[in-house]
């Protein structure tokens, strides 16, 4: 077997990065942590856990000329991103062969608030910490593909990314395997770590008004999170209308959500964070869902391009907002043969991944 020519760093290992391995450009992945929905994924060869000094050694090796890193703009891994980057760029310098960096960019979110987060910070601050990543991304990254235009407008606040080899993309599957099923009529759906920034609350808020007005709708909740216990019992008032099913591995998450008629991912800002594309609305376009979404991830143009309901976070009213959207998703669902004739034939993000490892 010929020894693959990439080599992937992933921060914190999910299902689908597990999937995406088996289907996409051969790699060797290497992973720093775990995500709760790997549970019950096994994980296939090339797939090891690392340090990043072990992965710095690791470049000395390896027979591959290509490595995907974590994106500039994750600021909690910056540095990591830095260190992983140049170390690679400088074992080529060692080795005597080109070595190439790339990465895949989603980060939709303003330069003043991934410095600061919501607080106040100096102007002076927000340009260094820019001019800083955007000089390290020029120096180091050789292809930069962006997941939405609203990342590529991210990324464009920074100096001297604009000279580097770049390309965008949507991050849109493609339809999932086999016909369409069926779904049952009003039934809702929420995937999601259950915290603040997910929107737990506003969506048990907002759905006390759907019950109300739309007799037979059922909420299904999954996912782990501190908000578990919370959502518990205040599902437990009306157990027949809302479910929740806690954390599941993401096989059954998507089964889940395969059975239900729409999808709420109502996310909001929560300091430095905010929706990038949201794995939830992929799996839900895929199998021909109605979304409900806020305007936070970067496919809401997309969204409410093709029918489905997207939510302005800012201003007053939040709950009723989304009450109403969940209430028009619930009369009217879009044809799910429909969403599914809208999507790409193949997955943006594998699409991507052919380009950044050609």
């Amino acid at each position: 077997m010929t020894p693959p020519t990439s080599l992937r760093i992933v921060p914190e290992l999910r299902a689908v990065h597990v999937e995406r391995h088996r289907t996409g450009t051969p790699a060797e992945l290497l992973y720093l942590d775990v995500n709760y929905d790997l549970a019950g994924t096994p994980l296939a060869e090339g797939i090891r856990r690392t340090t990043v000094g072990r992965a710095l050694a690791r470049f000395l090796h390896t027979t591959a000329t290509t490595l995907e890193v974590p994106e500039p703009l994750w600021m909690r891994f910056w540095p990591k991103h830095a260190v992983l980057a140049a170390g690679f760029a400088l074992a080529g310098v060692v080795r005597g062969r080109r070595h190439r960096v790339v990465t895949y960019a989603m980060e939709n979110n303003d330069l003043r608030t991934l410095v600061g987060g919501r607080g106040r910070v100096p102007a002076l601050l927000v340009t260094a910490v820019g001019l800083l990543v955007g000089v390290v991304a020029r120096l180091t990254l050789d292809r930069i593909h962006f997941a939405t235009p609203a990342a590529r407008n991210a990324y464009a606040q920074l100096p001297f990314v604009g000279a580097i080899e770049q390309t965008v993309g949507l991050e849109l599957p493609a339809p999932a395997p086999g016909p369409t099923r069926d779904a049952v009529p009003g039934s809702c759906v929420f995937v999601g770590v259950l915290e603040a920034r997910k929107g737990i609350a506003p969506l048990m808020s907002a759905w006390e008004v759907v019950e109300r007005t739309r007799p037979g709708a059922v909420l299904t909740i999954v996912g782990p999170g501190p908000e578990l216990d919370r959502v518990r019992r205040w599902a437990a008032g009306a157990p027949d209308r809302r479910r929740v099913l806690g954390p599941l591995p993401h096989a059954e998450a998507g089964a889940a959500v395969a059975r239900s008629a729409v999808l709420v991912a109502p996310s909001i800002p929560d300091g430095r964070w905010r929706e990038q594309v949201g794995l939830p609305v992929k799996d839900a376009l895929a199998a021909g869902l109605t979304v409900v979404a806020t305007d936070q991830t970067g496919l809401a143009p997309w969204l409410a391009e093709h029918g489905h309901q997207v939510v302005t976070v800012a201003g007053g009213d939040l709950v009723g907002r989304l009450a109403r959207s969940i209430e028009r998703a619930v009369d009217t669902p879009l044809q799910r043969e429909a969403v599914r004739a809208a999507l790409p034939g193949r997955d943006g993000r594998m699409a991507a991944d052919e380009w950044l490892h050609a």
